[in-house]
């Protein structure tokens, strides 16, 4: 007859406490002596846990390594602010030389947009129409 033995995960339980084991499990550990032993080295190794001093330095390097990478210092954005210099002095000349013609632009295309929008929003409203007037066709002969 083969006799198995209590899972090591069992084992480590009944050297905390064996009020949760089952009959079977609790028979089992009291007849047979290899895991009687292993249970007796995991109540030793749960006592000298028990008995550890805390580590003696924090396990949290973050602040110490840190400490060590090299502080960078914000530059001012200079060659931002060149560039940003020079934008707008090419904006202010392009107005300067083109802003009339740019104001005709605009007042004509704003024209042709009004145009355009109207003619769309007719075009819905009469397509819209006849949809409804085809469904009201529907409806009388149903």
């Amino acid at each position: 007859m083969m006799s198995f033995h209590l899972a090591e995960r069992t084992l480590q339980e009944a050297a905390e406490s064996t009020a949760s084991l089952p009959a079977s499990q609790l028979a089992h550990l009291h007849g047979c002596p290899l895991c009687q032993g292993r249970v007796a080295t995991y109540q030793q190794l749960l006592t000298a846990a028990a008995h550890l001093l805390p580590p003696p330095f924090p396990l949290d390097f973050t602040a110490r390594v840190l400490a060590q990478l090299p502080r960078a210092k914000p530059a001012f954005p200079w060659a931002l602010s060149v560039v940003a210099v020079l934008v707008l002095g090419m904006v202010v000349v392009f107005l300067s030389l083109f802003g009339a013609l740019l104001v005709q632009t605009f007042q004509s295309l704003a024209t042709g947009l009004v145009t355009a929008g109207g003619i769309l929003v007719a075009g819905r409203c009469l397509a819209l129409l006849v949809r409804h007037r085809r469904q009201m066709r529907q409806l009388a002969f149903s």
